[in-house]
């Protein structure tokens, strides 16, 4: 569906393209002199940011938060929608597949007259909605990280999903390459911002407080899967002391067990009755004496202790 958006006192057109066909695509090469396969490129999933120059035109692609993206999902398609801009002089055409709500409220600023109507402030509002299309979720994602460290410190015997800290990383990486790219376009979009310099840096600010929250928050879990792991390792240590004391323990009984359960007759004390009962309270001393020993050293204390 093409349609015109109307802006008041405007001196350029904006047309909106929504949901576009194979006719819709000839018509707008064809009606505004677009290149054709920039234009295909419009219904191509796989496209990352990036940014032409021709035919006297800039051509934006850029990709927006899709905000009905299921929670498991893990790629740039499922996370994120396109949406390809045409720019001139006079002329702005934005094209995508699915409804967008952003456009309207852009719209709706410039009628409420709170900016001013020129190109470069329409095109500057709506790369800055798509920019801030990742705010939420990146919010979500701090909020995600806060959940992982309250399983590691307040919930005993519980470890972070492997599943689910894959899915963290994805989206963090995911996230960082799509706005790194979006940033790099932007400044190959420079010469268009000639008369207006502080709108291009300011989308630049923007995009660089999404990054280094998305730097912070990976950095944090990093290092939050590392104490996971060092935590695991206290645990499994901690086990390993425990049948070592245990085993140490036993060991003297397991001797003398072992050394009175062979197969000779000729044994002291194989027939005696009292040593029977000495052999057993010299394996109660032993026991005793070993946890005793250990006692002092503090081996029965755990972490928690």
């Amino acid at each position: 569906m093409i349609k015109q958006i109307a802006l008041p006192e405007r001196d350029f057109s904006w047309i909106d393209v929504q949901d576009p066909q194979e006719g819709d695509l000839e018509k707008l090469s064809n009606d505004y002199h677009l290149p054709y396969l920039l234009v295909q490129d419009c219904l191509r999933p796989e496209h990352l940011p990036k940014y032409e120059f021709t035919g006297g035109s800039h051509f934006l692609m850029m990709r927006n938060i899709d905000e009905n993206a299921d929670s498991d999902a893990t790629s740039i398609q499922e996370l994120t929608r396109k949406i390809a801009f045409f720019i001139t002089e006079k002329q702005i055409i934005s094209i995508h597949r699915v409804e967008l709500d952003y456009l309207d409220s852009v719209k709706t600023r410039f009628d409420s007259h709170h900016l001013p109507v020129t190109i470069q402030g329409v095109v500057h509002q709506l790369i800055l909605s798509v920019i801030k299309s990742y705010q939420d979720p990146i919010e979500k994602l701090q909020d995600e990280y806060e959940n992982f460290e309250e399983v590691i410190f307040a919930q005993e015997n519980v470890s972070l999903s492997t599943y689910k800290g894959y899915q963290f990383k994805r989206k963090i990486s995911i996230f960082k390459k799509l706005l790194k790219q979006t940033n790099d376009s932007l400044s190959r979009f420079k010469d268009f911002w000639a008369t207006n310099p502080s709108m291009l840096q300011d989308l630049k600010e923007n995009i660089d407080q999404l990054y280094f929250a998305l730097d912070e928050i990976s950095e944090s879990f990093d290092h939050l899967f590392q104490l996971q792991i060092s935590i695991t390792d206290q645990k499994a240590n901690q086990v390993m002391k425990v049948l070592t004391v245990f085993s140490t323990i036993l060991l003297p009984l397991n001797f003398m067990a072992s050394f009175y359960g062979m197969n000779f007759d000729s044994l002291p004390g194989l027939h005696s009755h009292s040593a029977f009962i000495g052999l057993c309270v010299i394996m109660v001393v032993s026991c005793i004496l070993g946890i005793i020993y250990f006692r002092s050293k503090g081996w029965f204390k755990t972490v928690k202790d």
